[in-house]
């Protein structure tokens, strides 16, 4: 969405994949600053499709329902895949084929961020390589984002897809209901540039997209809540609630500190 700056560089990184039997499909979620004529400068034969605004996850369910192929590799528009990221996931399916998910890792990349420095820490990868990654794992160890996974497309349908309606946290949710019934797995291999904007406008809505994370997970999936554990998440979503207090204190709106802290 409104980045049509940088999709050159990200389709590169796509094009440039050690795996080649793939295709690709750019979902245009409503931007207005010229993506469309990028990509068609970038590849005419490229399947481009614009549909009104509505958020990442409805953008990223279009596309998968749009796919032929039996896995989904995500990508956004700001990222840059490293060349052997696909061919490292599609090994862990076949090396794994009860696998239903799996993630590589991240190097982070802006000014004031150590070059190399990757979103998962040494110390927990070493308790998920060459292991089903349990849920409780998940929880506390957050995927850098879905430009590093991939899915069976049958799972993610039969899931229903990303909950459109959760902003900026729709992956956590997806990664959690999935965990819940079927293997996730963790691939060794740093497979994407993930660019850290310093005004990313998901770190102004995280606080609120975690909390309807978390209580729709509450209301609606038992399944999830057991195994993540009720006190865990019931504890995780206090906390949120009492950070978005503060924030309504700070800006002045002292009663809705006052019923996020009830």
């Amino acid at each position: 969405y409104n980045n049509a700056a940088l999709l050159h560089e990200t389709l590169n990184g796509v094009r440039r994949q050690t795996f080649t039997d793939f295709e690709i499909i750019v979902i245009d979620d409503g931007s207005m600053d010229g993506t469309t004529e990028a990509v068609r400068r970038y590849d005419p034969s490229i399947r481009y499709i614009h549909q009104p605004n509505q958020g990442p996850a409805a953008a990223r369910n279009r596309g998968v329902s749009l796919a032929h192929g039996s896995f989904i590799a995500f990508c956004d528009h700001d990222d840059i895949w490293h060349e052997r990221h696909l061919e490292r996931l599609l090994e862990c399916f076949i090396d794994y084929p009860s696998t239903a998910m799996c993630f590589d890792n991240a190097e982070c990349y802006r000014e004031g961020v150590a070059e190399g420095e990757t979103h998962i820490d040494k110390k927990v990868l070493q308790s998920m390589i060459g292991k089903r990654v349990p849920i409780r794992q998940l929880w506390q160890c957050w995927v850098a984002s879905m430009s590093v996974v991939m899915v069976k497309k049958e799972i993610f349908e039969k899931l229903g897809g990303l909950h459109p309606q959760i902003w900026g946290l729709d992956d956590l949710h997806f990664y959690l209901r999935l965990a819940a019934n079927y293997d996730v797995r963790y691939v060794d291999y740093v497979g994407c540039k993930k660019r850290r904007a310093v005004d990313n406008p998901l770190r102004q809505t995280a606080l609120d997209g975690l909390i309807q994370c978390l209580e729709d997970l509450k209301r609606n999936h038992p399944d999830v809540v057991r195994a993540v554990g009720p006190l865990k998440l019931r504890m995780r979503l206090a906390r949120r609630y009492r950070k978005l207090a503060e924030r309504y204190i700070k800006g002045g709106q002292r009663d809705l500190a006052r019923d996020m802290f009830l």
